[in-house]
């Protein structure tokens, strides 16, 4: 890197990413250090890993959810030509009844919200 120095033809301060200059200890009178050091753990590259990972699975709960609820809506269980597939299948109609419950109720709540912003627009204009 680049040496910065306020004498002539010395090499005393450092431009190097976060390192001091070797080659001009600070206890030198002889030599006016400027150093640009900067904070490395603050420009760190941050990991998001578990955050990726819990939104990924809250995305995917809510597409299993979505589709049982779809699925019990249009009676698509019944319609299962594989009399295995079908049996199998068959023992979650319960919970994919309960998903369509919860379908709606997010729905109703969805339509509510909506119509609330809309007033408050109303109101304004």
């Amino acid at each position: 890197m680049y040496n910065v120095s306020l004498n002539n033809n010395e090499a005393c301060g450092s431009l190097a990413y976060g390192k001091y200059n070797q080659n001009c200890p600070p206890e030198n009178p002889n030599c006016n250090q400027v150093n640009f050091r900067s904070r490395e753990d603050y420009y760190e590259k941050k990991d998001h890993t578990a955050l990726k990972a819990v939104i990924g699975l809250a995305g995917v709960t809510a597409l299993a959810i979505g589709g049982l609820g779809l699925a019990h809506k249009n009676n698509l269980i019944s319609k299962i030509k594989n009399e295995k597939l079908k049996d199998f299948v068959s023992k979650a109609e319960p919970a994919a009844e309960k998903c369509y419950e919860w379908c709606g109720k997010v729905k109703k709540a969805g339509m509510q919200g909506i119509d609330w912003v809309k007033n408050i627009f109303k109101r304004k204009s």
